[in-house]
């Protein structure tokens, strides 16, 4: 080590460049390095997963400590287990419960006081309420599949939470209606983001399903005055169970997000040109499946920066519309249902010219017509959807030709894996 004379700082620096599985691998090499990849900088915004708690020495949780782990996913945990994670950790601000069958393990996390983000998926919550109301401090909730917990419950006990910001409710057997949802949205005042999946149970739902009662009876008062939700996301969706007036009360939102159930090809059902039409200030749109994107490409707002499309019908002279509709496009995720998905991407640096982040597939799109991004002036990342986790010759081929047509302007990156410390049930 006397041969390299560079101080610990310039050496964490050095190992803030490399990837989770090398910087494991240079922690093996000595005692000295090992030392410096634990430093706490190089995992500020790790994931540590756990599981069998029984594989777990004082080392592994010592190391932990050392790097001032934040972030947990504790797989099929019980009251022991989370106890044991309380006391090992208590500067933990999220965690994420899946799959726990013992009923009382969630009361265990009452000692986190720093603890901002909880989510529950597939877990027994018998004590559900209690539990929650010792966790005000909650800025961030999901439920996923929540058992023995019922809706007056869940109601009861998140409306305590009034420093939530963010709210999932994936739950479409046990459906929240007008009533209730309309008194948790009136108790959470610092409320930003919900996401909901729906579901047949959920029927036909009022007109006024967004629409706080409170403001909504107020005479001289618009329904969106005292709603401040600048994010929803609809998961498992079908267009009639929201009317096409269903957001005329959200006319603040910032982002929206719809995934359709299947894919649906009458007009008459399309509820999203009208929800649209209503959105003055929109500036992120996710649509997966659902309808063709001809049916909607014009009702796009002009202010959206951010639009991912996954999964919808489309061709080339679609996409040429809904470029008009957005020519300030910054961001674009393009994973279409098509079949011209070269000749969309040979358009695309006249289509889009504000580009600075592109992701879409690689599958039979020749490398040559992928050099035709290099005529976007903006463009800073390709994010290749499809590139496998190992090398890739072809990916490898793209990336240093792009290299050596930008002097290194445009990065080509695979897609980021999903994020573990939420659910399933939407995808990005």
């Amino acid at each position: 080590m006397s041969a390299f004379q560079l101080t610990d700082e310039i050496w964490i620096d050095v190992f803030g460049f490399l990837s989770v599985r090398d910087k494991l691998s240079v922690r093996l090499s000595c005692t000295c390095f090992k030392r410096l990849v634990d430093h706490w900088t190089l995992w500020k915004d790790s994931v540590v997963v756990l599981q069998k708690f029984e594989l777990y020495d004082s080392h592994f949780w010592k190391t932990l400590r050392q790097r001032k782990t934040k972030s947990i996913v504790v797989q099929k945990a019980n009251a022991k287990g989370l106890r044991h994670i309380v006391t090992a950790l208590p500067w933990i601000t999220s965690v994420t419960l899946a799959q726990c069958s013992d009923g009382k393990a969630l009361a265990e996390l009452g000692a986190l006081k720093h603890l901002e983000k909880l989510v529950i998926r597939q877990c027994c919550c018998r004590s559900l309420t209690s539990s929650l109301l010792s966790l005000r401090q909650l800025t961030h909730l999901c439920l996923c599949e929540v058992q023995k917990a019922s809706v007056s419950e869940i109601s009861a006990a998140t409306s305590q939470l009034v420093k939530l910001t963010s709210l999932h409710y994936h739950e479409d057997k046990n459906p929240i209606f007008k009533p209730v949802l309309n008194g948790m949205l009136r108790r959470l005042p610092k409320l930003k983001h919900l996401s909901l999946r729906l579901g047949p149970k959920y029927g036909i739902l009022p007109d006024d399903y967004f629409c706080p009662t409170k403001a909504c009876e107020r005479p001289g008062v618009s329904p969106d005055s005292e709603f401040g939700l600048s994010s929803l996301e609809l998961l498992n969706c079908y267009d009639p169970c929201l009317s096409p007036v269903a957001f005329d009360a959200l006319s603040s939102l910032t982002k929206l997000t719809v995934h359709y159930k299947q894919w649906c090809d009458d007009p008459n059902l399309c509820r999203l040109t009208k929800w649209l039409q209503g959105l003055r200030v929109l500036s992120e749109l996710t649509i997966s499946l659902g309808y063709p994107l001809g049916l909607y490409a014009k009702s796009i707002p002009r202010t959206v920066r951010h639009l991912s499309l996954m999964g919808v019908k489309a061709d080339l002279k679609v996409v040429r519309i809904m470029a008009e509709q957005v020519p300030d496009l910054l961001h674009l995720h393009l994973d279409l249902c098509c079949h011209d998905i070269c000749n969309i991407i040979k358009e695309i640096p006249q289509m889009f010219p504000k580009l600075q982040i592109l992701k879409v597939r690689h599958q039979n799109v020749p490398v040559s017509v992928f050099l035709q991004l290099q005529h976007l002036p903006r463009l800073q990342q390709l994010v290749i959807l499809d590139a496998p986790q190992g090398p890739s010759p072809t990916v490898q081929d793209l990336k240093r030709k792009l290299d050596d047509q930008t002097n290194n302007k445009i990065h080509v990156l695979r897609s980021n894996s999903k994020d573990q410390t939420t659910c399933s049930c939407g995808f990005n």
